[in-house]
């Protein structure tokens, strides 16, 4: 996992760092809705609290770009994960929604921070040729930490309690800055040298293929997210919704395992100039599991839907990334969270989409909208990777 430009010990604290810092949304995506009806909330209430963490990391990710190229990765690293660590201390000591919510906005002005300087870093400390690699890699330690963050958070909840809960999540955040802190990386200063839009302009394919393809990835994870569950119970396929919330949330951890190879299978074939291959395996694979959820609407016929699902967001992440880290270097925390900007933004289509395709077709229409997203995302995939591989700006 060594990168070049950090060595072992030095890449070993960057994964570290990252894990914590991007499982955390992870472990209270299922969480916090639950939490403000403790709080005394309504479910519409709690619905918006839990998704005022997005609402308020659109505006706050592109200015946290523009921090993470001007002021510096690695300071942008340690406040990221210092602020997340102080906003879910503060989770634990709220007595009412509104305290809540407020301490929602704030931890999504700190979160935003850590996911650009996490992959600035990543793309500066890479070897040339082998960002594909590094992508994957990191990815990988990114997805691992998603799939644990889902599965300890509810978890955590049942055995600990919400505060006691929060306060272990913040203590894993704390041992991330930490991290953070001790990793042996200094910013070349290069950002104050060139302007960051110059260097988005020199390289506007490659950003806008990587938003593109973010977006198309997390248009389908977002149709799982607002449909699968209510399309479970819809169809009898389970008796009620702790059952469905309960195999939606076994389907997604299921899916982000599988698609662990296929981080570092993709990045190796994107930086062998093989990247459609990757794409193209993955694709069919995704359809697959789309036809296996059409003749067989069961449990058994959903957990092989996302096992066949699971390496498209391995493939397509990576590719993604890929293009987003190898901008200009003065430009490159922007890119990534322009990113990551297309990634809410895919959700926030594609989670009622699911609900509409949920609502009209059962587990056919999720079947129908992850595939048309998966041929969405193929198509621009290989749209961008000629495009770019032609020589054109970026």
């Amino acid at each position: 996992m060594a990168l070049p430009g950090l060595g072992g010990r030095g890449s070993l604290l960057l994964a570290l760092a990252g894990f914590a810092g991007l499982m955390d949304t992870a472990f209270l995506l299922g969480v916090v809705a639950a939490y403000a009806e403790h709080l005394g909330a309504s479910k519409a209430e709690a619905g918006f609290i839990a998704g005022l963490y997005s609402m308020a990391a659109i505006p706050a990710s592109i200015a946290a770009g523009v921090v993470v190229d001007k002021v510096g990765r690695k300071k942008a690293l340690i406040a990221g994960l210092a602020w997340d660590t102080l906003a879910v201390t503060l989770y634990s000591t709220a007595s009412t929604p509104g305290e809540l919510a407020l301490y929602r906005g704030l931890h999504a002005i700190g979160g935003s921070l850590v996911y650009p300087a996490f992959f600035s870093i990543v793309g500066d400390t890479s070897r040339r040729g082998g960002e594909g690699y590094a992508a994957g890699r990191y990815l990988a330690v990114i997805g691992a930490g998603v799939a644990l963050g889902s599965a300890a958070g509810g978890r955590a909840v049942e055995v600990l309690g919400f505060q006691n809960a929060l306060r272990l999540l913040s203590l894993i955040l704390a041992i991330g800055t930490a991290a953070a802190v001790a990793l042996p990386y200094r910013d070349s200063g290069i950002a104050r040298r060139a302007g960051v839009a110059r260097g988005l302009m020199a390289s506007r394919l490659k950003v806008l293929g990587a938003a593109a393809t973010m977006a198309s990835l997390y248009l389908g994870f977002g149709i799982l997210v607002g449909g699968l569950s209510t399309a479970l119970t819809g169809e009898g396929v389970v008796e009620g919704e702790e059952e469905a919330s309960a195999l939606a949330g076994l389907s997604i951890g299921v899916a982000s395992i599988a698609s662990l190879p296929a981080f570092l299978i993709s990045g190796r074939l994107i930086d062998a100039g093989r990247g459609a291959l990757a794409l193209a395996a993955a694709s069919a694979s995704a359809l697959a599991g789309a036809a296996a959820l059409v003749q067989s609407p069961s449990q058994p016929g959903v957990l092989v839907f996302a096992a066949l699902y699971g390496p498209l967001i391995g493939a397509g992440m990576t590719l993604s990334t890929y293009l987003a880290i190898t901008v200009p270097q003065w430009s490159r925390g922007t890119s990534i969270a322009i990113q990551q900007v297309s990634n809410i933004l895919g959700v926030a289509v594609g989670a009622p989409l699911g609900g509409v395709l949920s609502g009209a077709m059962g587990l056919e229409g999720i079947a129908l909208g992850t595939a048309g997203s998966t041929l969405l995302l193929a198509a621009l995939s290989l749209l961008f990777l000629k495009m770019v591989r032609a020589g054109s700006p970026g």
